[in-house]
């Protein structure tokens, strides 16, 4: 009786959610028995539809409403069979609804005569069997109908008859496995399998068969299959959700206590709610469950299955913990007063603290995978009740705190008694993480077990070098394999969980055991490790770390100092971050936040801790990282700005920091301050002057605000903004650096200044403005007091149309300034128009006078004259004859190098002798040897390889304890060779014959030092760099013709030609004189404009000219241009811009002897050229004003001959020689003049040491 009445209620609600009857479909002109005077022309579709149309199921229905005698019983039942019959191998779409409202009306004969259980069973069958279709469009067509028919199964479930509601829970669950009969019928197809649920889904099946669950609540059979049916349909999330809005959940609850032996009640139905939970509103199903009946259900099935020992058992307890977490995570669900929550939380800890407790009688660990899972859920639980203040009392009365301070211990083995290495590990970290939890809810139970101690041994053995590999394969593992990092980063996370409460007990108790040393130590750890590589576990550590010191050192001098000693280094690494890293996914920003916190507390207010930071370029960092103007950063970094803007040192290094383009402090805090009145929407006109001088730093959120009366107590709109923005901080800092003479700043930055300094005067009058306008709104001021407000709003006012003057008046300056610099360019512009006036002059009358024919004409004649007389054969009388084509004597250079890469390598030492204590021979040496007739073009081609390496040493023996010295290995070079290392270092030079250099040292051999173990020989890569050595370097611009000259002078045979560059080498040549005397002269490759900074291939020609003795510089009379796109040069500023590029590469250059030849003589005007140019150079500073300041040189070279020449026509090449050869010879008597002198100052100097030692004798 006690089921009677919820049963009572689920057929009223399937009474009332009873799907309307399907309308049966029209019937067709073909169905239906045939008659004679049908027509000849539906022959065919008669022949094809015979079979559909040997049963006339209207004539079915109207049959079965009949009711009368036992014959018609007996009619009604063999047309039934007859129908089930005709419909064995499928039913089609058409049919549907005709064949439902057949079973409604059997369902109704079934009230009355048993009779017709049977054939509705038969009749239910048949929606086993595959719909058939006989065109495609049928399925859309009789959509309706077919859903509509088959919700109707769900509503028969109210017939009394235990035989009817198993097949139709039969025929619910074939869908889902639908087989093909082996006969179709004719003309028709199968629908997909897949139909059928859909239209289940469409008519709200699931939602029936939930509410019989009332009609079954005492009958077992049928409850497990209708609960069958409701798994199959619970794998939809349409039926899920048709289910939840049938109050599936709390319906399911309630029947997981059944009397069930085979188990099948419990894991059905936590299967359905599992599905529920997955695919409909998990919320919604959470809110059915709530109820404090559907709780204690859930724990009394839980603590029976818990207790169960087979296989299935477990994976169901794990199943229902699940459901059991999903209600334990809302509040409202009655976790704590159905007891419940003692359960699982006893059950979580009983392993561990190992105290008998007779809610978990019987309940036995057995390791297994499944045991494993379910320690992990009850982890879990832990962590959701810690959330929950009520549940406080209860953690702590069941021993949590010490439970899960049992993991906190080193790993010390591989595996263990109960469980495997990695499930330890995994449990540890899951417990680690339930800690950082739990701890902040029961601090006290914390500190009275000594976790903050047990904390720190553990993090001192996460750091230590003990042999430990972590698996890294579980959630909390992540990262984690072949280190200690999990472990580290969650015993730190429940640090920072009890640290962050900011209670004194546990502050103190971690710094009586040295905890802020051992956290620099952890910190300066993890800072190593993350420079190996990167990775979002160790920046949590070390954010996780600098946030515990900054509430450990809070507010304690003492507590500062000692991080000094150590944290200040540590901090400035973190301040030299990338500013690339702050843009990724891996926290760096949370990371420099977090220093930037620890900064603010753990160093300021502390002068020996603001000392240390200050003298490592602190200051410096916190404005390179200001400069980034990143919003996040720029409050803190100016805060702190301001806290150390105290210290005297501070101010300093805030004046002299300079940033990208030589920024200034200054600069960069204006730049953010007119950002921030951006932000705020404070209007300022294009040049940043006042607009609105009443209110001229208000923003326009303040000006939105309407009038609204605050307590005393309350900040008004303008206090606010103060803590809020960054503009009260940056007044602060110009308070301290000064608002006057503040270098890097421009005329707009100025105008912002006047603003900043009168920034209080400003928030003041704004103040003032609030006031007034609140007593405005709720009193008339009296005369005296409106009087008052009215004077202090006037010198508000003032105060903004003052500065609006002032910046006027730095506008104004700023536009006369740029005026006078205009007048400047201008003159400058007017001085170079007329340079150009005069060059075009002057290349008018050259054009005038080469235009003249009979000029050019005589000019022929003349340069052929002077051709002849210089080739004239002219004998020498005062003495012999001699050849001087000598084989050999006058060299040139083809495919000149003049740099060289070799690798060299010393010899490896030999093997010690162990035994004997015999030493193995040391290793060879690599030698560079300077030697005459050497080139590198030599050594490249015999060495193509370019690899040097020494011989090994001979290893000790019992005939030869100690090994020889491998063979040294010996490289000539040519003098003049500078050695190189990679980096452009000079690590050696050669310049005379037979000097010698080591490249490389071999290893020394094994000995009782080494362990008898040979050392390797020295390896490297060095760089061989000639430098020519030369009497007489010639230096020009191209096509001065140096190459022509040197085939003059010399026997070289330069390559020569009328287009610039024909020189691309150095060529070298000897000038041989008539007694033998020889003079090498080097031809270099013409220069360019830049070559002294590397322009063209400037350093590779200017560095030959260093080792020459002197220079001649070889120069156009003509002048030079390089192409149409440069400027003509004149021979004077070809003469400078030579002397300006030799300045720039090495000043040493300019103060070599020179001698200048002026060629291409033979040229027409070559004289009057000439004549201008003897002019310029006897007073070279007269005409600098006429020439551009940039080839201008500081020093001009002092030349010690002016030969003109021409080597067209040869005049003046025998003239040129003479000179060159005696200034060589003034030169070399000049160096033994010197010598000589050297020499007598020592004889001198030892002769009194001499005498001073006798007499002291």
């Amino acid at each position: 009786m006690a089921t009677a009445a919820p049963a009572a209620a689920a057929m009223a609600s399937l009474a009332a959610a009873r799907a309307p009857a399907p309308r049966a479909a029209s019937r067709s002109p073909g169905r239906g028995p045939s008659r004679g005077g049908e027509r000849r022309t539906n022959a065919p579709d008669t022949a094809q539809d015979t079979q559909s149309r040997s049963v006339d199921l209207n004539h079915v229905i109207a049959l079965l409403k009949d009711s009368g005698s036992k014959d018609l019983e007996k009619e009604q039942l063999k047309t039934l069979k007859k129908v089930v019959k005709h419909f064995e191998n499928g039913l089609p779409l058409k049919d549907v609804a005709q064949i439902t409202e057949i079973l409604n009306l059997c369902a109704e004969k079934m009230n009355e005569q048993e009779a017709f259980t049977e054939p509705l069973c038969e009749l239910i069958k048949l929606f086993e069997l595959p719909f058939q279709k006989k065109k495609f469009s049928d399925k859309a067509n009789y959509s309706d109908e077919v859903s509509q028919s088959i919700a109707q199964l769900g509503y028969l479930m109210r017939v009394p008859s235990s035989q009817v509601k198993i097949q139709i829970c039969k025929s619910i669950i074939n869908f889902y496995n639908t087989e093909l009969p082996g006969k179709l019928l004719s003309g028709y197809q199968p629908t997909s399998p897949i139909y059928k649920i859909k239209m289940a889904e469409a008519g709200g099946l699931a939602e029936a068969l939930v509410l019989s669950l009332a009609l079954v609540e005492n009958q077992l059979t049928e409850k497990l299959w209708v609960l069958k049916a409701l798994q199959h349909l619970s794998t939809s999330e349409i039926s899920c959700g048709q289910m939840v809005k049938a109050q599936a959940a709390s319906r399911l609850c309630l029947c997981l206590n059944g009397a069930d032996p085979s188990g099948q009640l419990v894991f059905r139905s936590s299967d359905i709610l599992w599905n529920l939970l997955e695919k409909a509103s998990k919320e919604e199903v959470v809110n059915q469950l709530r109820s404090l009946e559907c709780v204690h259900a859930l724990k009394e099935v839980f603590v029976d299955v818990t207790c169960g020992f087979q296989h299935c058992d477990h994976q169901l307890r794990n199943d229902l913990l699940v459901i059991a977490t999903l209600l334990a995570e809302n509040p409202a669900v009655p976790m704590i007063e159905s007891g419940f929550a003692k359960v699982l939380i006893v059950l979580a800890t009983c392993t561990e603290v190992k105290l008998p407790n007779p809610l978990v009688k019987g309940f036995k660990l057995t390791y297994s995978y499944e045991d494993f899972e379910m320690k992990k859920l009850l982890f879990n639980v832990l962590q959701i009740f810690s959330r929950d203040p009520s549940a406080a009392q209860l953690l702590s009365e069941n021993h949590v705190m010490p439970a899960l301070l049992y993991y906190v211990k080193q790993n010390r083995k591989s595996g263990f008694p109960d469980w495997s290495a990695a499930q330890y590990e995994e449990l540890q970290l899951h417990a680690l993480a339930v800690l950082a939890s739990v701890a902040p809810v029961l601090v006290d139970k914390y500190l009275s077990c000594q976790a903050n101690t047990l904390l720190l041994v553990f993090l001192e053995w996460c750091v230590g070098q003990d042999p430990f590999f972590g698996q890294g394969s579980s959630f909390h593992g992540t990262g984690g394999r072949g280190n200690k990092l999990p472990q580290m980063r969650y015993s730190l996370r429940a640090l920072r969980s009890v640290v962050a409460l900011y209670d004194d007990a546990v502050s103190i108790n971690l710094c009586d055991q040295g905890a802020i040393s051992q956290l620099l130590d952890i910190l300066k750890y993890a800072a190593d490790k993350s420079k190996e590589k990167e990775g979002t576990v160790l920046l949590e550590i070390q954010a996780d770390i600098l946030f515990i010191l900054s509430v450990l050192c809070e507010n304690d001098v003492h507590r500062k100092e000692l991080f000094s000693c150590e944290g200040v280094g540590i901090l400035i690494s973190f301040f030299k971050m990338d500013p690339r890293k702050l843009y990724c996914a891996l926290s760096h920003n949370c990371l420099l936040l977090s220093a930037l916190d620890c900064l603010w507390s753990c160093v300021i207010g502390c002068y020996i801790a603001e000392d240390s930071f200050i003298e490592k370029q602190g200051i410096f960092l916190l404005l390179d990282l200001l400069a980034l103007k990143e919003k996040n950063l720029c409050n803190t970094i100016l805060g702190i700005l301001v806290e150390l803007s105290d210290n005297p040192k501070m101010v300093l290094h805030m004046s002299v920091w300079r940033g990208r383009r030589d920024q200034t402090a200054a600069n960069l805090l204006i730049q953010l301050w007119r950002q921030e009145e951006l932000d705020l929407g404070i209007r300022r006109d294009q040049c940043g002057m006042i607009i609105d001088t009443k209110r001229p730093i208000t923003t326009s959120f303040q000006k939105q605000q309407k009038v609204i009366p605050l307590p005393a107590s309350c900040p008004t709109f303008a206090i606010m903004e103060i803590s809020e923005s960054i503009r009260a901080k940056v007044y602060l800092l110009f308070c301290k650096l000064g608002f006057e003479n503040l270098p890097g700043l421009s005329t707009k930055d100025f105008v912002t200044l006047t603003i900043i300094q009168h920034y209080i005067d400003f928030k003041i009058g704004e103040v003032w403005s609030e006031i007034s306008a609140e007593i405005k709104e709720e009193f008339r001021p009296v005369t005296p007091d409106e009087i008052n407000l009215k004077h202090i709003s006037d010198v508000s006012e003032n105060t903004g149309k003052m500065v609006a003057s002032l910046q006027n008046e730095l506008l104004e300056r700023q536009y006369h300034q740029e005026i006078q610099e205009e007048k400047k360019i201008y003159k400058k512009i007017q001085d170079t128009h007329t340079q150009r006036e005069l060059i075009n002059k002057s290349w008018e009358n050259f054009l005038s006078r080469t235009s003249n024919y009979e000029a050019l004409k005589k000019a022929k004649m003349l340069q052929e004259t002077l051709i002849e007389a210089s080739t004239s054969k002219l004998n020498t009388q005062n003495g012999p004859e001699h050849a001087i084509d000598i084989p050999k004597l006058h060299t040139t250079y083809s495919n000149f190098i003049d740099d060289l890469r070799v690798y060299v390598r010393g010899g490896t030492g030999g093997m010690g002798y162990p035994n004997l204590g015999g030493e193995g021979g040391r290793g060879g040496d690599v030698w560079f040897v300077a030697r005459e007739r050497t080139t590198l073009k030599n050594i490249r081609q015999k060495y193509p390889q370019k690899r040097f390496v020494a011989g090994a040493g001979a290893n000790s023996s019992v005939k030869a304890l100690k090994g020889e010295k491998g063979k040294d290995c010996e490289v000539h070079v040519p003098l003049g060779i500078s050695v190189l290392d990679d980096n452009g270092k000079q690590i050696g030079e050669l310049n005379a014959a037979g000097e010698r250099f080591l490249a490389a040292r071999g290893g020394l051999g094994g000995s009782l030092a080494t362990n008898f173990l040979p050392c390797k020989g020295q390896r490297r890569t060095v760089h061989l760099d000639l430098k020519l050595i030369a009497d007489v370097g010639l230096v020009g611009f191209p096509n001065a013709g140096k190459s022509s000259l040197l085939s003059k002078i010399s026997h070289a045979k330069p390559e020569i030609a009328n287009y610039p560059f024909t020189t691309i080498q150095p060529e070298l040549g000897k000038i041989m004189y008539a007694d033998y005397k020889q003079i090498s002269v080097a031809d270099l490759p013409g220069l360019i404009e830049g070559a002294h900074a590397n322009k063209g291939m400037g350093h590779k020609f200017l560095k030959h000219v260093e080792r020459t003795k002197q220079l001649l510089l070889v120069v156009d009379i003509s002048g030079f241009q390089l192409s149409m796109k440069t400027q003509f040069r004149t021979a004077f500023e070809t003469i400078l811009l030579l002397t300006k590029e030799l300045e720039l590469y090495k000043e040493e250059l300019v103060t070599k002897p020179a001698l200048l030849a002026i060629n291409k003589m033979d040229l027409p005007c070559a004289n009057d050229n000439l004549d201008e140019l003897m002019t310029q150079l006897e007073n070279p500073q007269d005409f600098f004003h006429l020439l551009e300041e940039e080839i201008i040189p500081e020093n001009t070279l002092e030349f010690r001959e002016v030969i003109p020449i021409s080597t067209y026509t040869g005049e003046g090449i025998e003239e040129l020689k003479t000179c060159l050869r005696k200034s060589i010879d003034a030169q070399a008597e000049q160096v033994n003049e010197e010598y000589r002198k050297k020499k007598l100052l020592l004889l001198q100097t030892s002769k009194e040491e001499q005498t001073n030692r006798s007499w002291h004798s």
